[in-house]
């Protein structure tokens, strides 16, 4: 009896650590590269303990083959991947938010590393990176990630054939809504990008002599810096409602 039932027990638990093994790896927060990786493969066996006692019912019979067993494994870790790949776009908002506003105010040279992208990229959008990342987390939007990965067992059953249309479509939205929500946090800035350009082009149009653009290079810095000053909680409680209403109709 005790036979049998190791290893069935043994199986399911498998199945579950695969795929969540895959989403805390690349979900964002909890998969970010600054976070050491034993901390995160230890995060996920401690969750996968706890997810599986939940879901076991749900989980299909240990298969009798080898071949099948492999390919019920790569299923799991196909739909853990997905779906932390999903939501790690949703992160790339304050990504496109930073970079257009960097270009907008002079200061698209100035690189740092970007923890959501894991490669360098324009030190505002590094630094409205770091923000969300501290909003998600103090706002307990980390939560909504952790109990998705629980619910990922009812909108995606184990066992059951993978619809690579649904998932393309949802994958699209996914981008398009990032895409989105990161130019309505820069729409500022591309209004006053466009009235400060206007008004410089006009300057120079009347004041031949005039010196536009020693005057107006740290003109416009002085300015991104103050419109950042004033703007960015609107901007952070802009992202932290939208992001917290796309983790809820995604994950359920």
């Amino acid at each position: 009896m005790l036979g049998e039932v190791l290893p069935a027990e043994a199986f399911g638990f498998l199945l579950v650590t695969v795929r969540l093994a895959a989403l805390v790896m690349v979900m964002p927060v909890l998969g970010d590269t600054t976070i050491p990786q034993r901390m995160r493969v230890a995060f996920a066996f401690a969750l996968s303990l706890i997810v599986y006692s939940s879901v076991r019912d749900l989980l299909p019979p240990m298969p009798q083959n080898v071949f099948a067993l492999f390919a019920l494994l790569l299923g799991e870790l196909l739909v853990g991947l997905i779906i932390g790949l999903a939501t790690r776009i949703l992160m790339s908002a304050t990504h496109v938010a930073g970079t257009v506003i960097a270009f907008q105010t002079g200061l698209g040279a100035a690189q740092s590393f970007d923890p959501a992208q894991g490669s360098q990229s324009a030190i505002v959008a590094a630094f409205m990176t770091y923000i969300a990342i501290t909003m998600i987390v103090v706002l307990d939007l980390h939560h909504l990630m952790i109990m998705g990965m629980a619910h990922s067992y009812q909108k995606f059953p184990v066992g059951e054939p993978l619809a690579y249309a649904d998932l393309a479509t949802l994958i699209t939205n996914m981008v398009s809504a990032s895409f989105l929500l990161g130019f309505h946090m820069a729409a500022p800035f591309i209004v006053y990008s466009i009235v400060f350009n206007t008004s410089l082009g006009l300057i120079a149009r009347m004041a031949q002599g005039f010196q536009v653009f020693f005057i107006g290079m740290p003109v416009n810095i002085f300015m991104g810096f103050a419109l950042m000053m004033i703007l960015m909680g609107g901007m952070m409680q802009l992202f932290t409602d939208r992001m917290r209403d796309l983790l809820l109709d995604f994950m359920g």
